[in-house]
């Protein structure tokens, strides 16, 4: 599958699919996709917000927010992105190619954004909205969407008895600043666990997800 849309402006298409490293590396100023990022960050979320609304008719508030973090969460858009070879297409400098940039979760979440944003003024919300709309039906559809993220579950476990929230810390961060890579430990009731991941909040996720684990073979055990 490729992207399920023909833009007009070529342009726009362009600056939606190239990394910040290219125009560093180039020094062909502000032309790469994060300031389209950050408005289709607000366009996604806005979509998935009415898409939810009006299918889950009978669904509280609570479930409805879980729902729309799952589907606008990192993996989700990265999922979605691989889905049409979006990596495939970033335009980006050698190191960050040589780095394994184009199936970098982070590249790929943010050159979502920022083509759902180019979809967008390109055409019109009707269009975006439509193309958002097919491009996520699969996790629309998937039951386990309402489920809460590992993050939030660590979370009810952890103030069960005295309240105490887990606390994540940086332990390391590698590789170059457009492109890292985060290593951050999780505590909660005198545990600990490890996880890596190219944002923080995948990594955080990941160390939930590890802590999690330990706990389930510790309650097994008891």
């Amino acid at each position: 599958m490729t992207i399920p849309y023909t833009f007009r402006n070529k342009k726009l298409l362009d600056k939606a699919l190239t990394h910040p490293s290219f125009t560093k590396a180039s020094q062909v100023g502000e032309n790469d996709y994060e300031r389209l990022e950050f408005f289709g960050d607000s366009i996604l979320s806005m979509v998935i917000t009415e898409l939810l609304y009006k299918k889950h008719i009978n669904a509280t508030d609570s479930k409805l927010s879980i729902m729309h973090s799952n589907l606008v969460n990192s993996q989700s858009l990265a999922k979605v992105a691989i889905s049409i070879n979006l990596g495939k297409y970033l335009i980006m400098d050698e190191g960050e190619e040589i780095a394994g940039g184009r199936d970098n979760v982070k590249n790929l979440e943010n050159a979502m954004e920022a083509l759902i944003a180019a979809v967008y003024l390109d055409s019109n919300y009707e269009t975006v909205a439509a193309f958002i709309k097919k491009l996520w039906r699969p996790l629309l559809n998937d039951k386990s969407i309402g489920e809460k993220d590992k993050k939030s579950l660590l979370q009810e476990w952890a103030q069960r008895d005295n309240g105490a929230l887990p606390i994540y810390k940086i332990v390391k961060r590698e590789g170059v600043a457009h492109s890292p890579t985060f290593t951050i430990s999780v505590t909660a009731h005198d545990m600990q666990a490890i996880g890596i991941g190219k944002s923080k909040k995948e990594a955080e996720q990941n160390a939930a997800t590890a802590l999690l684990s330990q706990i389930n073979e510790l309650e097994k055990k008891n």
